[in-house]
């Protein structure tokens, strides 16, 4: 068949010059048509937003970058992706009660308000308009009808041969009904073939200023196009002896059309098929849709596991508790409590809680002559007193669940929500060849918490190292006192170092590094320009500016810390900005080029993890459960010895000064504390090869009474942790003021 049998192009016109005032010839509401009928919904696909340059003749509108892309399709993605990030948050209109969290139905009704009819239809504007362009250009073709103008309706036909010929449509493709064109046209080269035909055909037939707009409409048994075409200035080729346009489109421009369509298609054979371009839509839905799932199912399922690790006896669902029973499930509803307060301060009411804590504590240290430790203890001490407030809440809302309502549980409910003890004395039942869940679970929670209690030990070394070093600088540090900063770094090495082992073990369980990377890199580069200002002003004046490299080195010292804090720096970039002598007891900061933020992968190498692995055998002891004959080999055992020996000796000194001035550090006592651990087993690993292990005996037996639910919610009911937590506060605050005005 020729073009004339394969593209089928129908038309007619209306016009209000040759009809009733307020009438149209066919329609007087041609931009209605547009929106409609046309782009209407279930005729439609959607095309992921793509825009090529725009001709010269055609104005960038507001919705189109100058580069040719579609800011308005992009920024529809950008929305939908808010709009996620604000259900998550809990904080949307739509969401009234607790049953709406998480499903996906909220999220697509959402969706549906944004994008409207964007992508739906094409045209002067672009492949993908979006919605407002869509009815921008509908306004435009209502327009000029008002004013007297012809608008072309033109109906396109493609016989299925053609489009399969053409490449247009997906080979494999069996026609099955009505409909079932949907997705399996190509979009892309069939929307792009169109516009060229549409320009071939206003050319032929001279139109002087053309809008017009188009849809591929795929509800019918064949593939269809729908276009409305006007004139917007009145062309004096195409004008009638009336004053108004010429009404309907001749077989010269018709074919031209063709012409158009088929050379575009024909350009267009080779390239890469785009029929799965229209699902990207639903792709990107989907995509977003899971991660509201996803985020929401992690927030419910530690409510899930707390409820299943709380024992049976509810009366003993306290935070201040000495039961064995509540240690587990308390170190769980601590980190729920901790997430809130992270994720979102001021909705909690966190932010109020802490900041009365810090005003309370700074007018303690003035009032009563704080040190800056007691000042901290009292800092630690209403911070703890907000975190059991906020859990004690969150167990009166559980206990508010009846027993019917705790009808889940399932194998890895009842290994995640057990204790360390319970965990432990499940490995005995287990095959040594099969994966041992128990034993999983119970090794990468030891290492979370390691990795967890290696960071605060560093920071808040970091701290105490910082706070020496402003008054050491302010001429308010005695020289007897440097055994302390010595004792800081010290124990901040040491524990940065093991915060490395772990997140060596852990890599695959933290993917935000790649953010912290980019974040980082703007001090980064500031950093490196601030070093090579200096570097060249030395250089021209010939002298050295103190004053200048002693603030770049502070601001490199805590730039590189906080780059370790984030995962993107280690123990390795921190020794390559400090200077520590240890046998001259020495510590200072090099002034040198800051490190480059990098992803744990590129950083925690095997070399540096095998520097630090044995740092800490002493707490290894239930990694190596029942298995006394665990053996550590000379390496290990000497870099074990050396890193107690390092320590112990910073510790003693930093104790004989504490005591001679009459002073206290808890974090001193922890570390004595700690040290005191490894020489208990340093010993053993060094003499005879052996780790310290723990045997299922040394372990704590749990009491009749103190069994746990196992049975728990299920793990799509939601609850707002972030609004619990804020009437939690509120709640005390209120009582409080009630007591105060008492008093």
């Amino acid at each position: 068949m020729g073009l004339k049998q394969d593209i089928v192009v129908r038309s007619e016109y209306t016009n209000n010059a040759r009809s009733a005032p307020g009438k149209g010839s066919r329609g007087s509401s041609p931009g209605q048509y547009v929106m409609r009928y046309m782009a209407r919904e279930d005729a439609t696909e959607v095309l992921a937003p793509v825009r090529q340059v725009a001709s010269a003749e055609i104005p960038i509108t507001t919705t189109q970058t100058s580069d040719g892309y579609d800011g308005a399709g992009f920024m529809r993605y950008i929305t939908r992706s808010d709009a996620t990030e604000q259900l998550k948050s809990k904080q949307d209109e739509d969401l009234q009660d607790a049953d709406a969290y998480g499903s996906p139905f909220v999220l697509k009704h959402k969706f549906k308000r944004i994008d409207k009819q964007s992508g739906r239809a094409f045209g002067t504007r672009g492949i993908s308009l979006s919605h407002k362009e869509l009815e921008y250009t509908s306004k435009v073709i209502q327009d000029a009808f008002d004013v007297g103008h012809s608008v072309q309706k033109i109906i396109v036909s493609f016989t299925e041969d053609y489009l399969r010929d053409t490449g247009v449509l997906n080979p494999r493709f069996k026609h099955k009904g009505r409909g079932s064109y949907k997705g399996h046209i190509d979009q892309l080269k069939l929307r792009q073939a169109i516009t060229d035909g549409v320009d071939h055909m206003t050319k032929a037939g001279r139109f002087s200023n053309p809008e017009w707009v188009g849809t591929i409409q795929l509800d019918t048994s064949h593939v269809h196009a729908h276009i409305a075409l006007v004139d917007k200035e009145f062309s004096t080729f195409r004008m009638r002896d009336d004053g108004a346009d010429r009404g309907k489109i001749n077989e010269r421009e018709k074919k031209m059309f063709r012409k158009g369509v088929h050379f575009s298609l024909e350009d267009m054979k080779d390239l890469k098929s785009f029929h799965k371009q229209a699902s990207l839509e639903r792709q990107n839905v989907v995509a977003f849709v899971k991660d509201y799932a996803y985020n929401t199912l992690s927030e419910n399922t530690s409510i899930q596991l707390l409820m299943a690790a709380l024992p049976k006896d509810r009366s003993s669902w306290r935070y201040r508790t000495n039961r064995t029973s509540m240690k587990h499930p308390n170190t769980i509803a601590k980190g729920i409590v901790a997430h809130v307060f992270e994720t979102e301060p001021e909705q909690s009411g966190y932010a109020d809680a802490i900041q009365a804590v810090h005003d309370y504590a700074e007018e303690s240290m003035v009032k009563n002559k704080l040190t800056s430790e007691e000042r901290q203890e009292l800092v630690d001490e209403g911070r703890e007193r907000i975190v059991e407030r906020s859990v004690n809440g969150l167990y009166k809302s559980l206990k508010e669940f009846g027993s019917s309502a705790l009808r889940v549980r399932t194998t890895m409910t009842d290994i995640q929500s057990s204790s360390d003890e319970e965990l432990a004395n499940a490995l005995k039942s287990q095959d040594a060849e099969e994966f041992d869940a128990a034993a999983f679970t119970l090794r990468v929670r030891g290492y979370n918490k390691r990795q967890e209690l290696h960071t605060k030990s560093a920071r808040d070394h970091f701290e105490m190292a910082s706070e020496y070093d402003t008054a050491n600088d302010q001429g308010l540090v005695d020289d007897t006192a440097h055994v302390m900063r010595l004792y800081y770094e010290e124990e901040q090495r040491y524990h940065m170092g093991l915060a490395d082992k772990y997140r060596k073990f852990l890599s695959f369980h933290h993917p935000k590094e790649r953010e912290y990377v980019q974040a980082l890199r703007p001090m980064y580069e500031d950093l490196t320009q601030r070093y090579q200002t200096i570097q060249s002003d030395e250089t021209e004046t010939g002298l050295t500016l103190h004053e200048d490299r002693d603030a770049y080195k502070r601001d490199l010292r805590a730039y590189t810390f906080h780059c370790f804090e984030h995962g993107v720096a280690s123990l390795k970039e921190w020794d390559a900005i400090t200077d520590y002598d240890t046998e001259l007891g020495s510590i200072n900061t090099r002034f040198v080029l800051p490190v480059r933020p990098k992803t744990r992968q590129e950083n925690l190498k095997d070399d540096h993890f095998r520097q630090v692995k044995a740092w800490d055998v002493h707490h290894l002891g239930l990694d190596y459960y029942n298995h006394p004959d665990a053996r550590i080999d000379a390496t290990n055992a000497k870099a074990f010895a050396n890193a107690w020996q390092g320590r112990k000796q910073r510790v003693d000194a930093a104790r004989m000064y504490v005591t001679a001035t009459g002073q206290g550090l808890p974090a001193l006592d922890r570390s004595e504390a700690d040290i005191a651990s490894m020489e208990m087993v340093v010993d053993k690993a060094v003499k005879e090869g052996l780790i310290q292990t723990v045997t299922i005996d040394d372990l704590t037996p749990l009491h009749e009474g103190d069994r746990r639910q196992l049975y728990t919610i299920p793990v799509d009911h939601s609850m707002d942790m972030t609004k619990q937590v804020r009437n939690t506060l509120e709640h005390i605050e209120a009582v409080e003021q009630i007591e105060e005005e008492l008093e």
